[in-house]
């Protein structure tokens, strides 16, 4: 299947590495515009624009913290300036976060749930003045397989993606009468840097856990988002796709 998203314009939030950097190449591939959010790390960020534009589409990165519903709005209204209107939203942006309940704090916990689950929120809710008068929008939310099966420490970091499977569900039948389609993916274990720590030291252990036998990469995430982003995934919402090498169900 030839996927066109040429006219399209998209909003990536952490996309200026792993799955985010994916995603926003991906889209670009496909033929979408970009707008490359990010919070602190700008080297990346404009690296992602460079390769968004060698596709041959317009790029652009805006810092924004998406916990912070002002700096969502700016990041927003600059995505709006630059490119006119949004058809996709991809909620990528997101921290890890390890520590079992009894000695969990406060503010790890708060902080986690505060990117991971509010910063999803915030930005469906800014972006929706834009997509609800078009009658037509996509909004992908990059969950994790946690949400699904956990561990050991991973109490924090599992509630918030749980809790964005949940907000998927309901925003995708809130949005449906207005054209929106709201779906998760649902990563396993995939080669990022944010993930390069844990498969370092737990290597074995990990991929004894993975039917596939591997660990997953970054683009096969988001050819999954370029699929929910495109026209044959009209039909398709509120759903949670695993893409995991079949640990999940192992």
């Amino acid at each position: 299947m030839i996927i066109d998203l040429k006219g399209k314009k998209a909003l990536v939030t952490g996309a200026s590495r792993g799955i985010g950097k994916m995603c926003a190449i991906a889209l670009a591939r496909a033929g979408a515009d970009v707008t490359v959010g990010y919070h602190r790390k700008e080297q990346e960020a404009a690296d992602t624009v460079r390769q968004v534009a060698e596709c041959g589409q317009e790029a652009t990165a805006f810092s924004a913290d998406v916990a912070d519903a002002a700096q969502v709005e700016n990041l927003v209204q600059h995505h709006q300036e630059v490119h006119g209107r949004l058809d996709i939203l991809v909620n990528n942006a997101g921290v890890a976060g390890e520590g079992l309940i009894g000695s969990l704090s406060d503010s790890d916990w708060d902080h986690v749930q505060s990117v991971n689950l509010r910063g999803a929120f915030v930005c469906t809710r800014s972006v929706l003045p834009l997509m609800m008068p078009q009658g037509t929008g996509k909004i992908i939310n990059i969950a994790s397989v946690v949400a699904m099966t956990s561990a050991s420490g991973q109490a924090g970091y599992a509630a918030s993606k749980g809790g964005l499977v949940a907000f998927t569900r309901a925003g995708a039948v809130e949005l449906a009468a207005k054209g929106i389609q709201v779906n998760a993916i649902l990563p396993g274990l995939i080669s990022t840097d944010m993930s390069a720590k844990a498969q370092r030291r737990y290597r074995d252990r990990m991929l004894a856990r993975i039917p596939a036998g591997r660990f997953g990469k970054a683009e096969e995430v988001a050819q999954m988002v370029v699929y929910l982003a495109s026209s044959a995934a009209d039909y398709i919402t509120g759903q949670s796709i695993v893409i995991d090498g079949g640990l999940s169900v192992a």
